[in-house]
């Protein structure tokens, strides 16, 4: 038996959990296929787990459950092999026989070389005996060849940086204002929320700032840069995303950047290095709105961050593309498919939702107080609407609340905190 296994399950077993915070989003117990969590770092993938541990905890003994981190030094070099050691585990202590089924929880899996195919011989093997969980910091994990691996056998949980809901109760404040004082409390939180996100350990930080600061210079070197060559040519191109968050970007232009700064890059090149980006969780991409393909893959796309903070602190990205990166990150929480819509003359709305009868447009606006500001927005919206023949426009602003002919305003804290729509 492998002793780093042993000794790892044992000191799990004789340890206490920390203490953890209800999110919104839950993992599956109640299923027998894998479930595999994935998100940014620290976005709260391992303390899901712990809540899910705890949980299960309050009906079976502990040693029903193992809990390994596969970045534990003390697991180091992680191999395959691994596995069969746990699973040798599992028998030694005859688990099953005295507990009827065992749970696994095995964080930052990706570690691992081969991974899925020792999870899917673990899952054929004990057919609903062993509940496997895994967790990932990258996309990779629902990359085509381990889904096809998995198909059948898995469910994904995808784990953001905190809702603008989970905020508040992350900071105790009510989540259903229905006084002034009220109010004005989750008003104040939404400016600290878009200046400083949700990943909840910036959250509950003295120094969030700094924090920030070192939660993106450690995802971007572990989860990307550690996979490619070149590593200050993409630590210059994420700065320039984040940077960019709300904007409209093309691949050319961005190599046309690169080069006249004396860092070229071809555009082959910027699209793999913005795939692994992508896959950290750190940042993703919208394209045009259009039933051709074509379009979708030739017309600029915009960029945005998963958390406000990344965009605000390191990007120093201004309040209207905050709003609007709040906005894009709260929907890709949802699981909306939106695009954005523009037209030949120019007018632009920012995300058009669905297909069909259920196809919203939606225009974010910081401030609609500036008459001039307020005539592009709204005309860009009923140009849209008309374009796709949609019924339905809403407005998200910082505190206009209104609605006529069939576009609504709603203030964005309000929109935050509504049920999904």
């Amino acid at each position: 038996m492998n002793s780093k296994i042993d000794s790892a399950v044992r000191e799990y077993w004789e340890s206490q959990l920390p203490e953890v915070r209800a999110r919104e989003v839950e993992t599956q117990l109640d299923s027998d296929l894998i479930n595999d969590i994935v998100g940014p770092r620290r976005a709260g993938k391992t303390y899901l787990m712990f809540h899910a541990i705890s949980q299960l905890l309050e009906h079976v003994p502990k040693e029903a459950t193992i809990y390994l981190n596969f970045e534990n030094r003390k697991l180091a070099p992680v191999q395959g092999s691994m596995f069969n050691d746990l699973v040798e585990v599992i028998h030694a202590e005859r688990l099953l026989e005295r507990h009827g089924r065992v749970y696994l929880f095995l964080d930052e899996v990706q570690r691992v070389p081969d991974w899925e195919r020792y999870v899917r011989s673990i899952q054929d093997e004990f057919k609903g005996r062993v509940k496997t969980t895994v967790s990932g910091s990258t996309a990779r994990l629902m990359r085509p060849d381990v889904a096809k691996l998995l198909a059948g056998r898995h469910l994904t949980t995808v784990v953001l940086p905190l809702s603008f809901r989970e905020y508040l109760g992350f900071v105790g404040i009510e989540k259903s204002p229905k006084t002034e004082r009220a109010r004005a409390l989750v008003k104040g939180a939404l400016e600290q929320y878009l200046r400083h996100g949700g990943y909840p350990e910036v959250v509950l930080s003295e120094l969030k700032e700094e924090m920030l600061a070192h939660l993106y210079a450690d995802s971007v070197a572990r989860d990307v840069l550690a996979k490619v060559r070149g590593a200050a040519t993409l630590s210059e191109l994420s700065d320039y995303l984040v940077s960019n968050s709300g904007n409209l970007l093309s691949f050319g232009k961005m190599s046309r950047y690169f080069k006249s700064i004396g860092a070229p890059i071809s555009v082959p090149t910027l699209i793999r290095y913005f795939g692994h980006l992508r896959d950290a969780f750190l940042l993703f991409d919208v394209t045009i709105f259009s039933t051709r393909i074509r379009d979708r893959l030739q017309y600029p796309r915009k960029v945005y961050c998963y958390d406000a903070g990344l965009a605000s602190v390191i990007g120093n990205v201004g309040e209207g593309h905050l709003y609007e990166t709040v906005v894009a990150a709260e929907l890709a929480r949802r699981g909306a498919t939106f695009h954005y819509w523009k037209d030949r003359a120019g007018y632009e709305v920012d995300f058009v939702l669905g297909r069909g009868r259920k196809t919203l447009a939606v225009q974010v606006c910081f401030d609609l107080a500036d008459p001039d500001a307020r005539k592009r927005e709204f005309r860009g919206l009923s140009r849209c609407m008309g374009d796709l023949g949609i019924g339905d426009g809403l407005v998200i602003t910082r505190d206009e609340e209104a609605g006529e002919a069939g576009v609504r305003s709603v203030p964005l804290w309000k929109w935050l905190l509504e049920a999904e729509k």
